[in-house]
């Protein structure tokens, strides 16, 4: 069974070469790697503003699932890794959170991590779907 790469922005991982995708369909498995908010030039989106920049990565990521065929409820897991100034206002992202799941929340992780590769990333999330 062939693999599926997606990703956000397609020309660009083609134009830089990169060597990783942000998500890969086997099957009824997508594995989507760590989303942050950056444009389509890898730019930091909202920097200093962790609520934004959640909502940023689950609009990346809802631009996945709709790629893959999946959505918001095929989520079975998602991990966060939240940097220490991202800890303060945590607990607001939850609202965020039920505008995109619903009452149908993924199994999820929390890691409080020293930085991301960016120092104005505030976090990084992960996620795993299973289609029907």
């Amino acid at each position: 069974m062939a693999k599926e790469i997606i990703n956000v922005y397609e020309e660009l991982h083609r134009r830089k070469q990169y060597t990783w995708s942000d998500a890969v369909k086997k099957g009824k498995i997508i594995t989507v790697g760590g989303l942050v908010s950056a444009d389509e030039s890898h730019h930091t989106l909202h920097p200093g503003d962790l609520e934004a920049q959640i909502r940023e990565i689950y609009e990346q990521l809802k631009k996945i699932l709709e790629k893959s065929g999946a959505s918001f409820d095929d989520i079975v897991k998602t991990v966060d890794y939240i940097t220490p100034q991202a800890l303060p206002s945590y607990a607001a992202t939850a609202k965020i959170r039920r505008e995109y799941f619903g009452d149908n929340y993924p199994a999820a992780t929390g890691i409080v991590v020293n930085r991301l590769l960016r120092e104005d990333w505030l976090i990084e999330i992960e996620a795993v779907a299973i289609l029907d």
